[in-house]
């Protein structure tokens, strides 16, 4: 499939963030959990002070990108091997 095709649909799409916002919002347990983050989030800022939290989450949120586009891209990998699998 053209390279350029799959860059519109997934990448360049600006409709994309607000409909994940949008299905996130939909799931109690995400909402839950974000609302559980926020409260603890504010805890930790009062304690160590804004910079040193935004340093954190800096750190801690370029570690999850790595970790979760690792899944994501293992789980491509997987994917095409079954559909070459199929298709061999």
């Amino acid at each position: 499939m053209n390279q350029t095709i799959l860059q519109t649909l997934f990448l360049d799409n600006p409709e994309i963030p607000g409909e994940i916002a949008s299905f996130c919002s939909s799931i109690p347990e995400y909402v839950q959990a974000e609302q559980e983050y926020n409260r603890v989030t504010a805890e930790l800022m009062d304690l160590i002070g804004y910079e040193r939290y935004s340093e954190f989450e800096s750190a801690l949120t370029s570690h999850l990108f790595c970790e979760v586009r690792a899944y994501y891209l293992f789980g491509l990998g997987l994917r095409r091997e079954i559909l070459e699998g199929i298709a061999g």
